[in-house]
């Protein structure tokens, strides 16, 4: 049969055949389709074959055409790239039309090779999340959740509606990522903005998310259990000396440095503890001798790298000048009762001497009644 004179033929008819295929397979709507089309002279030719057209075409319309494409010897074959793109989603059945003849001569033969492709909707998709693993960075990450590829990104940190960083990143393919990560560690603020903004076909989107900084708490050495004994001049000073942070510390030194009124007690006027792990203690003992009411203790450490020395004060007023713990006083004499020269208290002699006569009266009137 004939059509749009030139005669229909499959490769079984003809020593031309031809083949198509189409990159994307699922393109985009607007998106740029790219078809390779193939046409080779088959090896057992006798003749060459003259190719006057390719066409891109269903049934109701024509894509794209390319005249004048060339010839081939028998076992020759050439590829044309042809572009086009869809207006509409759905699937859509082409066919690219191949129209060739004998060079020697002969009539003009149309050769057919189908191709499918399934148009998509566009879906524009970029999203933000962030994750500061407790440190003094954030580390946000752009995703491209749609169907086109997402270009001229840039994402912007902003705090307490200021700007603090901007940052521009490569373009993004569907269903892939990319991050860069903020210096967060000096915002004043906990909670940050992050936006991203970013190109489709000539329109600027926008995506946003709102962050907050898990911020590490450093290591800190604090003083606590302690109790204090005295002999004379003498205080001993035995605690924990106990890590109330997030991180672990190192180098913990305590010392009880010289003052006025504060003399350390030889080597024991400080006391190395050395590593303190998060939310852990070790126990220290220390001595001086003391002739006021509170002692400073001098506690150096190194925490996050950073050395730290701090002073925590010790009451010690309520030592007597005897052994004791601060805040206890010896005991006083007991108040039972008056006692005599020899310690003994009067008031039970008296009651006992009293029973001792009345028991002795009673026995004898019960003798005399007999």
């Amino acid at each position: 049969m004939t059509f749009g004179g030139a005669t229909v033929a499959s490769a079984q008819q003809s020593a031309v055949s031809v083949s198509v295929d189409a990159s994307p397979e699922d393109p985009v709507v607007g998106e740029t389709t790219t078809f390779n089309v193939t046409v080779t002279n088959q090896e057992g030719s006798n003749s060459i074959a003259d190719v006057s057209s390719i066409m891109l075409r269903t049934n109701q319309e024509h894509y794209e055409r390319v005249e004048d494409v060339g010839s081939l010897a028998p076992g020759g074959s050439l590829t044309v790239k042809m572009t086009t793109t869809f207006e509409q989603a759905g699937q859509k059945n082409l066919k690219a039309h191949v129209s060739a003849k004998r060079a020697s001569g002969g009539n003009l033969r149309a050769i057919y090779s189908p191709v499918t492709v399934d148009v998509q909707e566009l879906d524009i998709n970029g999203g933000l999340s962030t994750a500061s693993n407790g440190s003094d960075e954030t580390t946000v990450t752009f995703t491209n959740y749609g169907n086109v590829e997402l270009s001229n990104i840039e994402i912007t940190a902003t705090a307490d509606d200021s700007v603090r960083d901007n940052r521009d990143v490569f373009d993004v393919d569907p269903d892939e990522e990319t991050s860069v990560t903020f210096d967060t560690g000096e915002y004043d603020t906990d909670i940050i903005n992050f936006s991203a903004t970013y190109t489709v076909r000539g329109e600027q989107y926008e995506t946003t998310r709102t962050a907050t900084r898990d911020q590490k708490v450093t290591g800190e050495i604090r003083l606590t259990s302690i109790d204090v004994t005295a002999s004379g001049s003498t205080v001993s000073i035995d605690g924990e000396a106990a890590n109330i942070g997030g991180t672990d510390v190192e180098s913990v030194l305590i010392s009880i440095p010289t003052t006025d009124g504060i003399t350390p007690a030889g080597g024991s006027g400080e006391y190395f503890v050395g590593s303190v792990d998060a939310s852990e203690f070790s126990t220290f003992e220390l001595t001086a001798s003391v002739e006021r009411d509170t002692v400073p203790i001098r506690v150096a450490y190194i925490a996050d790298n950073d050395r730290v020395t701090k002073t925590q004060t010790v009451d010690v007023s309520s030592l007597n000048t005897t052994t004791g713990a601060a805040g206890q006083t010896q005991p006083e004499a007991t108040s039972g009762g008056e006692q005599n020269q020899s310690g003994l208290p009067l008031l039970p002699i008296i009651f006992g001497v009293v029973l001792v006569l009345t028991l002795g009266g009673l026995g004898r009137y019960l003798w005399n009644r007999e």
